[in-house]
């Protein structure tokens, strides 16, 4: 019998036993285990390769998880919000959903924070008279410069101008 004749078997059932002399018959076995590891590998990426599928480039968050999502970083701005914690919250690989996020709403993650961050704190500067370095802790930023850096990047204002116009105009 040769390799070529014989016939590839499913795993777990036994191949025929080889005959012939013992160069033909490792020849036989050389040919079965290739076979055998050609046919186990079919369809699979190189071992080295990147196994794990990106989503596709126009994934978009379903409506329910934009606004579980917005939801949850209202509630929880006074706090550092990472990006795994956000993902978390709509059952999420980051990766993805730093993704659809973008694609959704046209922001990062980050950027979605901070936008709300900014508006709590313009209105906290609007409708109170607490100062800046409390509305900075309760909006979630690491201190008062750091506040007046974002939100003058932001809006194009530091703080407490932004605060003098805004009083002045709702009065």
């Amino acid at each position: 019998m040769t390799l070529h004749s014989a016939t590839f078997t499913p795993m777990g059932a036994l191949p025929e036993r080889p005959r012939g002399d013992t160069a033909s018959v490792i020849d036989q076995l050389l040919r079965s285990f290739t076979d055998l590891d050609a046919a186990r590998t079919e369809g699979e990426p190189d071992a080295g390769a990147d196994r794990r599928r990106a989503p596709p480039p126009g994934a978009k968050l379903p409506l329910w998880r934009v606004k579980k999502i917005e939801r949850f970083i209202v509630a929880n701005l006074d706090r550092a919000l990472s990006l795994e914690t956000l993902a978390s919250q709509v059952h999420l690989s980051c990766s993805h959903f730093a993704r659809a996020c973008k694609n959704t709403l046209g922001l990062t993650p980050r950027q979605l924070v901070l936008r709300h961050r900014i508006e709590r704190a313009q209105g906290l500067l609007r409708d109170t008279a607490i100062p800046l370095s409390q509305i900075a802790l309760i909006c979630g930023f690491a201190d008062h410069a750091h506040f007046s850096r974002q939100f003058r990047q932001e809006v194009d204002a530091t703080p407490l101008d932004w605060r003098r116009r805004n009083r002045a105009a709702s009065n």
